[in-house]
C-alpha cells in the first residue's frame, strides 16, 4: 500500500497517486482504500444510467473502454479492474476525475467543477464548463506565486460554520498552447494519452498546502462574442444558481443521494462567500490581462 493525505482524507492505495506519500498508515486508519480487484458488471438497482456509468445510493460504477472499470462504494472504497494493457496514467485520469468526484459526493462533500488557488490564506475558486479556462487561470496564478489548491475537482466543506476548500491532487492538466503562454516546456511532462495523441499535459505543482483553506470567492467563467472582459458580482438567488450549475457531475450526485442536501450546501456557501460572473472574449485567451483583472478583486 501507498499512503497519502488528499482531499482531507487518509488514503491507502495500491495504485501510486501523484501526490506526496506519507511514511505509513494514519493512526486513525484509512478514510479511503483504493485497491485492484473484481468489479461488478452492473449495479443491482441503478437509480440513473449514462453511457459509461450506473449510479445507485452509495454505489457508482464507471466503465471506460480499454482502460478500466471503477466501483466506488459508501464513500470509503474504490475498486479498480484494469483492462489488459491499460497504463497507470490512463487509469489515474478517471480515478482522479469521475471516480473521486463520486466518492466525495458519497461523503456529502460539495464538489464544484473548478480549480482553486490560495490568496493570502483564503481560497479563490474558478468554475465553468470544459474549455472555459479554469485550469489556465489557476496555472497562471500559480506561476505568479499563488499556491494551487485544486484542479477540476474543487471540494468544499463546512468547518465551524465556514466554507473551506479542501486541497486535492497537486497537479494541473493543461493544453500545450497554455503551457507555451506560461513559458513551460513540455519535453519532460507526462502527456495525456487516452488512446489518442492529445496536446495536453500534466504539470506537477507544489503540494505544501494540505489543510483546508477558508473559501473567500467563487468566479464562474463564460465566453462570449465580445472584445472586452467583465467581472460582475452576483447576489441572492443568482449566487446559488451559479453554484448549482457548476457542481461536478450533477447527474451522478442526484443518483447517489438526491438533490435536497446539495441545494442546502450551495445556499450555505452562497450566503458566506462572494460569487462573481466573469465574461471573456471567445477569440484568444489574453491570459495576463485576465489575471490582472481578477487580481484587482482579491481581498488584500
Amino acid at each position: 500500500m501507498n499512503y497519502y493525505r488528499i482531499f482531507g482524507l487518509n488514503i491507502a492505495s495500491e495504485l501510486p497517486l501523484p501526490s506526496r506519500a506519507i511514511p505509513g498508515p494514519s493512526p486513525c486508519g484509512a478514510d479511503l482504500v483504493i485497491v485492484f480487484g473484481t468489479v461488478p458488471e452492473m449495479l443491482a438497482a441503478p437509480r440513473s444510467n449514462g453511457i459509461r456509468y450506473q449510479v445507485a445510493p452509495g454505489e457508482f460504477l464507471l466503465q471506460v473502454d480499454n482502460v478500466a472499470r471503477f466501483y466506488v462504494r459508501d464513500g470509503n472504497r474504490i475498486t479498480i479492474s484494469p483492462e489488459a494493457g491499460a497504463g497507470e496514467e490512463d487509469i489515474l485520469i478517471f480515478l482522479m476525475g469521475s471516480a473521486m468526484g463520486a466518492l466525495l459526493h458519497q461523503r456529502n462533500t460539495l464538489v464544484l467543477h473548478g480549480s482553486a488557488i490560495a490568496v493570502n490564506g483564503s481560497g479563490v475558486a474558478f468554475c465553468g464548463p470544459s474549455g472555459s479556462g479554469k485550469s489556465t487561470l489557476a496555472a497562471g496564478f500559480h506561476r505568479r506565486g499563488y499556491p494551487l489548491l485544486a484542479d477540476d475537482l474543487c471540494a468544499i466543506a463546512i468547518h465551524d460554520g465556514r466554507p473551506v476548500v479542501i486541497p486535492g491532487f497537486p497537479r494541473l492538466k493543461l493544453w500545450a498552447d497554455t503551457l507555451l503562454k506560461l513559458d513551460t516546456r513540455t519535453e519532460r511532462l507526462q502527456r495525456v494519452r487516452l488512446g489518442v495523441q492529445l496536446e495536453k499535459y500534466f504539470l506537477p505543482v507544489d503540494d505544501s498546502l494540505q489543510e483546508p483553506v477558508p473559501l473567500a470567492a467563487v468566479y464562474t467563467l463564460a465566453v462570449s462574442n465580445t472584445d472586452t472582459m467583465s467581472v460582475t458580482p452576483l447576489s441572492g438567488a443568482n449566487k446559488v444558481d451559479q453554484l448549482l450549475g457548476n457542481t461536478y457531475r450533477k447527474r451522478i450526485l442526484h443518483g447517489l443521494r438526491g438533490g435536497t442536501d446539495h441545494f442546502g450546501q450551495c445556499s450555505a456557501v452562497a450566503a458566506a462567500v462572494a460569487v462573481k460572473r466573469v465574461i471573456r472574449p471567445d477569440r484568444g485567451f489574453r491570459l495576463d490581462e485576465m489575471l490582472d483583472l481578477l487580481a484587482t478583486g482579491f481581498t488584500p
